[in-house]
């Protein structure tokens, strides 16, 4: 499951590379890091606003498909709501629009900045970044450790998903009760149990292997001028923003 999951996400990548000319991964993730440290300075609710449309639009632009980006931030929707709704009531009923005007500006914010990170790094494989965050010079322990815990994440979904269907097979009554937290906390250490296991094995492959502690990566991809271009756009809009907040506003 995990494999195939990982060959349809592949198939995708593929797909979108003959559709749209990629953008070169250092200059996106740079752009990208700019845009949502900026977006975070901003106190501002009509520029935060502007900047989530911005966000939004330049995503569709380069690529990023409407039902791919409403999907993803749906699944944001919950702790949001979650976050923000006791802060707006927690001094009771009208709520303060202090209250409000803050829950607004956290909800912006996170879509926002979520937009934007969703469109870095959801139309090209997970390995091109990586190699991109190598060559900006980031310790290779960390983009190691990324790769390995998505790389190994699929295979743990498999097993939970291997395990429900077991339970169901058994017609397992999900349900609060004492004898069902029993059986949670039997798979639950059951779960570890085996993630340490295959980490382990994981290990003592690699060690067999030579595994210096990097994954070997490829020499970085020549940046074009539409790179650059890409690049330039969302820094110098947010920035356009900063100024308009300091010095209009």
């Amino acid at each position: 499951m995990g494999d195939n999951h990982h060959t349809h996400q592949l198939e995708q990548h593929s797909s979108y590379r003959n559709a749209v000319q990629p953008w070169e991964p250092r200059t996106k993730l740079v752009a990208g890091i700019i845009f949502v440290f900026g977006v975070i300075s901003i106190n501002d609710l009509r520029l935060l606003a502007g900047a989530l449309v911005f966000a939004v639009l330049f995503a569709l632009w380069t690529g990023l498909a409407v039902g791919q980006l409403i999907k993803k931030l749906l699944v944001l929707a919950p702790f949001l709501a979650l976050m923000s709704l006791p802060l707006v009531f927690s001094a009771g009923i009208p709520p303060a629009p202090d209250r409000v005007i803050l829950a607004s500006l956290i909800i912006l914010k996170a879509l926002t900045a979520m937009t934007f990170t969703l469109f870095v790094f959801t139309n090209q494989p997970i390995e091109e970044m990586l190699e991109a965050m190598e060559h900006l010079r980031v310790p290779a322990a960390i983009t190691t450790t990324i790769y390995l815990a998505y790389r190994y994440g699929f295979l743990f979904i498999h097993e939970m998903q291997t395990t429900v269907r077991a339970l169901k097979s058994r017609l397992f009554n999900a349900q609060i009760s004492r004898y069902s937290l029993g059986i949670y906390g039997e798979l639950s250490g059951g779960l570890f149990i085996k993630s340490i296991n295959r980490s382990e094995t994981v290990y003592r492959a690699m060690a067999a292997r030579s595994f210096q502690g990097s994954i070997p990566i490829g020499a970085p991809r020549q940046i074009a001028a539409a790179d650059w271009f890409k690049a330039a756009v969302p820094p110098l809009y947010i920035i356009s923003l900063i100024i308009i907040e300091q010095v209009v506003l």
